[in-house]
């Protein structure tokens, strides 16, 4: 590879996965935690016992935390990436939102069509 060619490369950034799994699991708890509260139901103390609980998350819950996202990617985040008929999980929901965020992060970045 010639001198030239090498300055022509363009160095893409690595997508933030751990960066948006906090936020979003954040985000997510603290949603679950102030439902929870409201209902009067008890959850576990424990964050990761909370991830792994089989909960119900509705989509428009997810859809609203997106937001949260906006200091880390350099992009917005659209409704488009949540799963229609929300989670069964945190932990399904994070799974499931930092793959399709990542495909937006690969088509920001150039990487994919």
């Amino acid at each position: 590879m010639s001198a030239t060619s090498s300055t022509l490369l363009k160095t893409i950034p690595i997508f933030p996965r751990d960066d948006v799994i906090a936020v979003l699991r954040e985000d997510l708890l603290r949603a679950v935690r102030r439902r929870y509260r409201r209902k009067g139901l008890p959850l576990p103390k424990d964050d990761a016992d909370i991830v792994l609980l089989t909960i119900e998350i509705d989509s428009l819950t997810v859809v609203e935390i997106l937001a949260g996202l906006d200091d880390v990617l350099p992009f917005k985040v659209t409704e488009c990436v949540v799963k229609a008929g929300g989670y069964k999980s945190i932990a399904g929901a994070l799974d499931h939102l930092a793959s399709r965020i990542e495909k937006k992060w690969d088509k920001f970045q150039g990487l994919s069509k």
